[in-house]
């Protein structure tokens, strides 16, 4: 994919160590500023993360959109595996949101950028499924969404999911398959999590969070009414009451609009009845 070579990136110092690659600011041959991500020796050598990492690389370098990182050079396999990302100077959102909740105009701002990335995702038939504010970049043109890593096939069969249990779908917990409206969910937890400064659903345990995604209803929020609405709506228990996305990236662009949200069915108490069984 590219006749660059790992030696030929000059290391200056780490930005990130994960469980799959470590995160070097690196500079290219050109004199560019990169994100230099080098796979772990055991992701070299296990096929199904290796075949990972080459999906990563080949989806960075191929996908391109406003709004997501855009993968500059790459080498999918072997030893020499890498690739090499834009770096954006001013880090993720979430180092972001250390420093202060946004205001409500940039929030939907973010929103608006992030959500225009994902329906491009979902166009060229790929789910993210690890949308919250640590996978969102803050750059001076705005927002964009990277970690490509977690990215699947929307035809893949298997309900094997990623993501965080923070921003996880109910029908996941309960072993749906992934889904754009569960992609849907976990933007809509950021999305509350942007406008109103705090998550929607707290938990000390992997359980009590479960339950809180599967149970409880988001606490109230003093935004316009038809954003809070269709907030409520993206953030449904079920995925055939759940707003889509491209439904609430039109809410972001008018929120105090007269456009109605179609309000979701009423069978919210079946719902939780079948979620307490399972």
């Amino acid at each position: 994919m590219t006749s660059l070579k790992r030696k030929d990136f000059r290391l200056h110092m780490l930005l990130g160590l994960g469980q799959t690659a470590q995160v070097y600011l690196a500079e290219a041959p050109d004199g560019r500023k990169v994100a230099l991500k080098l796979p772990r020796k055991e992701v070299r050598q296990d096929p199904r993360l290796a075949e990972r990492f080459a999906r990563e690389v080949s989806l960075s370098l191929s996908l391109k959109h406003p709004h997501l990182v855009q993968g500059l050079y790459g080498i999918p396999f072997g030893e020499e595996a890498f690739l090499a990302l834009e770096y954006l100077e001013e880090g993720t959102l979430e180092e972001r949101l250390l420093r202060g909740p946004l205001s409500q105009e940039e929030a939907m701002r973010a929103l608006l950028q992030v959500g225009q990335a994902l329906l491009f995702l979902h166009e060229k038939g790929f789910l993210h499924q690890d949308v919250k504010p640590s996978n969102v970049f803050v750059g001076k043109g705005g927002y964009k969404l990277g970690d490509l890593g977690t990215v699947r096939p929307l035809a893949e069969a298997s309900s094997e999911y990623a993501g965080s249990p923070h921003y996880l779908a109910p029908e996941l917990f309960l072993g749906a398959k992934p889904s754009p409206k569960s992609e849907a969910y976990s933007f809509g937890v950021m999305a509350y999590e942007l406008l109103t400064g705090r998550r929607p659903f707290q938990g000390e345990t992997l359980e009590a969070l479960r339950n809180a995604h599967l149970l409880l209803p988001p606490p109230p929020t003093s935004l316009p009414p038809r954003l809070d609405k269709a907030l409520k709506r993206l953030l449904a228990k079920t995925p055939e009451e759940r707003l889509d996305i491209k439904g609430f990236v039109e809410v972001l662009k008018d929120p105090k609009g007269q456009t109605n949200v179609e309000a979701p069915s009423k069978r919210k108490g079946i719902l939780f009845r079948l979620f307490w069984r399972k």
